[in-house]
């Protein structure tokens, strides 16, 4: 390999670590403003419209946090890894929301979009709609680069206790579910 070779292989290496610690560095817990996430005026979808006369509401993450622990997840229809991991919280919602887990997906998309995959897939926790506010509302919740799917738990009192960029697996909602002391007949494998 010549010389030039190695210093653009160098090169290559230290900015992709540049860019890393970038975009690590911007999930920051000091960096999430939670009185904007929790009182973000996001639309929600009335149980008896159909997808023909969709009706809507307003309504605020802080009005449906759960008691214990509550995982807001942003997603989109468009999204694979999105909706790769909403069956996952739809188990682990049913397990545990008796012990105050509450699962809240904020769609970056519209309710024509996302209600007939949400339907087919027998989703039942909480949607809420945040449309062409979603961008925003995710940056103030710690994901200014807006990428999907973006997870964060919240504690009782709506403060962030973590957050994950990216696909969320099995061993990490046992996780977050046995350190607020929730149990589930689920293994991490599942």
């Amino acid at each position: 390999m010549s010389a030039s070779n190695k210093a653009l292989l160098i090169f290559i290496a230290v900015v992709a670590f540049a860019i890393g610690i970038a975009i690590n560095s911007s999930h920051d817990h000091d960096e999430i403003n939670s009185d904007t996430l929790l009182s973000a005026q996001l639309n929600v979808v009335a149980p008896e419209s159909t997808p023909d006369d969709l009706q809507y509401s307003a309504d605020t993450i802080n009005n449906l946090l759960g008691g214990k622990l509550t995982l807001v997840n942003f997603w989109a229809s468009w999204c694979a890894p999105c909706r790769e991991e909403m069956p996952l919280f739809e188990t682990f919602y049913q397990q545990a929301k008796s012990q105050g887990f509450e699962v809240i997906g904020v769609a970056i998309d519209s309710p024509d979009k996302a209600k007939p995959m949400l339907d087919s897939m027998g989703i039942t926790y909480p949607i809420l709609y945040a449309e062409r506010t979603g961008m925003d509302v995710m940056a103030s919740a710690g994901n200014p680069h807006g990428l999907l799917p973006y997870s964060l738990i919240l504690d009782e009192d709506g403060n962030v206790v973590d957050q994950l960029l990216g696909t969320v697996h099995s061993p990490k909602m046992v996780e977050w579910l046995s350190t607020a002391g929730i149990t589930t007949n689920l293994s991490s494998a599942d």
